[in-house]
């Protein structure tokens, strides 16, 4: 046990922590442009880029004016907003949109987070939250609503003998 009080233990620093490559995309520059070209006026600026894709359209393949540029973790990468040229062109630089509202949800189970080839889950009514299809469901339109909220939530938290939902 001797020598053990001069050891500290390792703390928490967020030097340990991997940063994330910044993507972003740059818009209004040809579909001609070559991304050598690109990357190699990036790196003059003083920007580390892992790649530089041109994507295509999904139906008919064709280049668009846009590219995708991952760029290193580096101290530097916010500055790479205020290009407003390259290659003698005005384009512009911007995040990719991320959609946070979309959040997937199985029709099948109603359970969130997972699509249908992931789900082993039985068929759940939407309605009710019996074991049937939501065409299939007998329950009476007004009491369709939040059935399930008070199946769960309500009923066994009430203290009355005899509630029966129908």
């Amino acid at each position: 046990m001797h020598g053990s009080m001069d050891v500290k233990p390792e703390t928490y620093k967020e030097n340990n922590i991997p940063k994330k490559n910044l993507q972003i995309f740059i818009k209004y520059l040809h579909h001609s442009t070559n991304t050598e070209d690109i990357k190699e006026e990036l790196s003059k600026l003083g920007h580390c880029l892992r790649n530089v894709l041109n994507p295509q359209y999904r139906t008919n393949k064709e280049p668009l004016n846009l590219f995708f540029v991952d760029l290193d973790p580096a101290e530097n990468n916010k500055k790479i907003y205020n290009i407003k040229a390259l290659q003698n062109k005005i384009i512009k630089i911007k995040l990719p949109r991320v959609n946070k509202n979309n959040i997937i949800q199985r029709m099948r189970c109603q359970k969130y987070g997972h699509s249908k080839s992931y789900c082993n889950s039985p068929l759940i009514c939407v309605k009710c939250g019996g074991f049937h299809n939501r065409k299939e469901c007998k329950k009476a339109q007004k009491h369709q609503q939040n059935a399930h909220y008070a199946e769960t939530i309500i009923l066994p938290t009430t203290n009355v003998a005899n509630v029966t939902i129908t």
